[in-house]
């Protein structure tokens, strides 16, 4: 498998992997994207090689947002920074994966930019936050415009994940926040990607999207609940939906295998019963 990591045009992060003469697969990622620190390393590549092993065989990009994002920066301008990677990569027309926020950003993506985009995956996002998204996204962008990063990320893991994770991992992050430092290496980027969270609203550009969609959500999401999950859904003509009953809003690392099977075969053509649960 061939392995590729570093910063396009020094400001945005990536990782490639998979068959470089395969079929292209854009992946975007979520809000957690805003925290990372450091470079690109092996590590991190490696460990996305095995959540998207069943990719395998694609020529996998999965590329962070830009670092130092200009302020007021959309989810609609971020979209048009990821077609500019497209089209300078020769990557189109790809498939996309958009996690959480990515998917908020794949959104735009499909719409103004259908040339570029083969098939795509929306993946924990809705046309636009529900009541209680937004009052997480809020808190977060606040503790984080304050420097309370050990109580930004215990509180996404409250709001995000599931089981054990959902009541083990928040005091764990507090109580590690007492001696290690969370602080994320631009820490304007989380709140100006909080900010653009929670001023995205597609519904009026939901028809524009002509690549075949795939709606992937957990039914107990919090952030994006189950009627944006739909509106969205119902937006767009040639669109399917993949609810996994009772999971959260970490749906693409708590069913791993069972999400990345049915995008895998989403994105082949798979169209029948049976490929979702």
């Amino acid at each position: 498998m061939d392995l590729d990591y570093g910063m396009l045009d020094g400001r945005r992060p990536y990782y490639r992997f998979g068959d470089v003469d395969g079929d292209p697969l854009l992946v975007l990622p979520g809000l957690s994207d805003a925290f990372q620190r450091g470079e690109p390393n092996r590590s991190t590549a490696m460990a996305l090689t095995g959540l998207f092993r069943e990719f395998s065989d694609r020529d996998v990009w999965v590329v962070g947002r830009r670092k130092h994002l200009p302020v007021g920066s959309s989810t609609r301008d971020m979209a048009a920074a990821y077609a500019t990677i497209i089209d300078e990569e020769d990557l189109w027309p790809a498939d996309v994966i958009g996690v959480s926020m990515g998917g908020l950003v794949a959104q735009y993506l499909a719409a103004d930019y259908p040339d570029y985009v083969g098939s795509v995956a929306i993946v924990s996002a809705g046309t636009r936050l529900g009541g209680h998204g937004e009052e997480a996204v809020k808190r977060w962008r606040n503790w984080a415009g304050k420097g309370k990063w050990s109580d930004v990320l215990a509180d996404t893991e409250r709001e995000a994940a599931d089981g054990y994770e959902k009541t083990i991992a928040p005091p764990l992050i507090e109580f590690a926040g007492r001696f290690a430092d969370f602080r994320p290496e631009v820490p304007a980027d989380v709140v100006l990607s909080c900010t653009a969270s929670l001023e995205h609203d597609s519904r009026e550009v939901l028809d524009s999207i002509t690549a075949p969609t795939l709606v992937a959500a957990g039914s107990a999401d919090r952030l994006f609940p189950e009627p944006r999950i739909r509106e969205l859904k119902d937006g767009i003509d040639d669109s399917t939906l993949a609810l996994f009953t009772g999971v959260g809003h970490n749906l693409a690392t708590s069913e791993p295998r069972k999400l990345n099977g049915i995008v895998k075969r989403f994105f082949e053509g798979f169209r029948g019963d049976g490929l979702y649960p």
